[in-house]
């Protein structure tokens, strides 16, 4: 057993693992959890048992091996780094395997410490009177057991196993420093006690585990009572400290003036407008810096900068939603397109239990996106577990993509229509019928009379014909006035899907708009407004769109200030 490592090593020029862990080795290129670094460092301090918590995709890994692990170093702690397997825990109980990771940490390590003796359990060999384990420079080495994704004990266990509870009674025992049971009988071995000392505890544990699965550790609180008592709870990223990371890590690479408009990108954020939630996930921070780096590598440029992203910047995220469904079926895209998006702009939430049931997704197809791909999550809500996309930024990929499926299936109901027409054609009876339409022009009338009879295929027909505007309002009281600019807005041949309400926005009423061409038009939208006495309007550029198929040609958006229509 062996810590997991990258295969990519971080440099210079390549310091973002993309959706990978950042290892012990990465060090030099992890930054912005310095607060949470210290934090579990003043908390393993002072108590035997340390608990670090956190939604999925937030990066615990990460900060346990690149940024706690090289700090307790520095103070004389050992870390041994923890995966328990749950497939092998009834011929190798999770206590040996625990104490194999110590040995694989003990040799390299370089310290000098007493081999284990034969049939020698954990506890014994940590416990012993004589125990001292001792660096290359001469100080004595406090072990630190690092069990990281503990949620997998919780999880999926076999039917065959005990449960959790049991099968953790040895490391309850472990923690809380409690004897074992062979200690305590009246023909214990009188010797092995001897040569320990039974109420010493010289090691530390840290428990690292998804916060969904938090209710279900807590019922391991009767073996374990100092479970909750000293915690950390991990939390993503602000946009300060998302921007000092990148530019930090990405010095040698990164154009200055790119490193807040990454970040922008990667939250959704308008720079000009930062109240409410401004956090950032940081395993989508990585993925994006990574994959920016990758272009500008097979572009042979000396620096990321702004135009690459506004370039490449949606097609990165695009690209990373279809990788993480390519090797499942298309069920499980309809089910994330279908129920994880409301609307055009936010995420919605499934529960986790109901979908399963339903057939909709299972549980290792949920594992997958949970833990290898970061695509989703899973998040206690009202007490139960709801799947949901790990960002609001991924909505405009699913939409994009629900869209496309949405399309292709259109199209193809009606290249089966049509080809049904042929067929009625080629026979007896509907020759006869081809008879009845007396020119080309009424055929045609009549087979789109027919596909039109599908609304999401009308509005397809209708995206074609016309630039699309979407209103955001500010609450339900400008509904009323917006409703008469959208009936001005259509009169001048745009296409204006509806009307949607926003409580946070600009302070002046905005057009937004996607691709540098189409700053024209997007002032003569503004003329409009201004004609019909809006204040203040003006026109927006939103970077990060300019080659993406999910926001298409011809798209805008009027976002109208809380005064608009006073």
């Amino acid at each position: 057993m062996a810590i997991p490592t990258q295969t990519l090593v971080l440099d210079a020029q390549n310091p973002w693992p993309g959706l990978a862990t950042y290892d012990e080795k990465s060090q030099d290129f992890f930054f912005g959890r310095e607060e949470e670094t210290e934090e579990l460092l003043r908390l393993i301090r002072l108590s035997p048992l340390t608990v670090l918590y956190g939604k999925s995709g937030l990066g615990k890994s990460s900060l346990l091996q690149a940024g706690l692990f090289p700090k307790l170093r520095q103070e004389y702690f050992l870390p041994v780094y923890i995966r328990l397997n749950i497939a092998t825990a009834e011929t190798m109980p999770f206590i040996d395997q625990a104490a194999q990771w110590f040995r694989e940490a003990l040799k390299t390590s370089g310290a000098e410490y007493p081999d284990f003796e034969q049939n020698e359990n954990l506890w014994c060999y940590l416990h012993r009177r004589d125990l001292e384990i001792w660096s290359q420079d001469n100080h004595l080495l406090t072990p630190i057991f690092v069990f990281d994704q503990f949620e997998e004990v919780f999880a999926g266990v076999h039917p065959d196993l005990p449960r959790p509870q049991v099968l953790c009674s040895d490391l309850a025992n472990l923690i809380e420093n409690k004897i074992p049971p062979l200690f305590t009988v009246d023909n214990a071995d009188k010797r092995l006690i001897d040569k320990l000392d039974l109420l010493s505890q010289r090691y530390r544990v840290v428990l690292s585990f998804r916060e969904d699965f938090l209710p279900a550790i807590k019922n391991w609180e009767r073996d374990v009572p100092s479970l909750l008592k000293n915690w950390c709870q991990l939390k993503p990223m602000s946009r300060d400290r998302a921007i000092d990371a990148v530019s930090q890590s990405g010095a040698a690479i990164i154009a200055p003036s790119a490193t807040s408009e990454i970040v922008d990108f990667v939250g959704n954020l308008d720079s000009n407008r930062l109240e409410g939630d401004t956090t950032i996930e940081p395993v989508l921070l990585s993925l994006c810096c990574y994959q920016l780096n990758v272009r500008r590598q097979n572009s042979k440029a000396p620096t990321i900068d702004v135009e690459l992203l506004r370039k490449v910047g949606q097609e990165i995220l695009e690209g990373y939603y279809a990788n993480a469904l390519a090797s499942l079926p298309a069920s499980v895209a309809k089910f994330i397109e279908t129920k994880l998006i409301q609307g055009d702009r936010y995420r919605s939430s499934y529960p986790e239990k109901l979908a399963i049931e339903e057939g909709l997704i299972t549980a290792k197809q949920l594992a997958e996106l949970t833990d290898k791909h970061r695509l989703l999550r899973v998040d206690q809500q009202l007490g139960a577990p709801r799947i949901e996309l790990i960002h609001d930024r991924l909505v405009s990929v699913v939409r994009k993509a629900r869209d496309l499926r949405r399309f292709k299936t259109e199209v193809k109901r009606v290249w089966m229509f049509a080809m049904a027409i042929v067929a009625l054609a080629m026979t007896f009876s509907g020759w006869q019928k081809w008879q009845e339409v007396n020119n080309t022009e009424q055929l045609l009338q009549t087979f789109e009379a027919n596909s039109s009879r599908s609304p999401d295929l009308k509005i397809y027909q209708q995206e074609a014909r016309a630039n699309r505007i979407f209103l955001q309002i500010r609450d339900d009281r400008q509904r009323h006035a917006a409703g008469k600019i959208q009936e001005i807005l259509a009169a001048n041949n745009y296409l204006v899907p509806g009307i949607e309400t926003l409580a946070n926005g600009p302070s002046a009423t905005e057009v937004r708009y996607f691709r540098n061409n189409e700053a024209d038009q997007a002032q003569k939208i503004a003329d409009l407004l201004l004609k019909e006495k809006i204040p203040g309007v003006s026109t927006k550029y939103i970077a990060g769109f300019e080659n993406s198929k999910s926001i298409p040609n011809g798209q805008f958006e009027i976002w109208f200030a809380p005064d608009a229509f006073q």
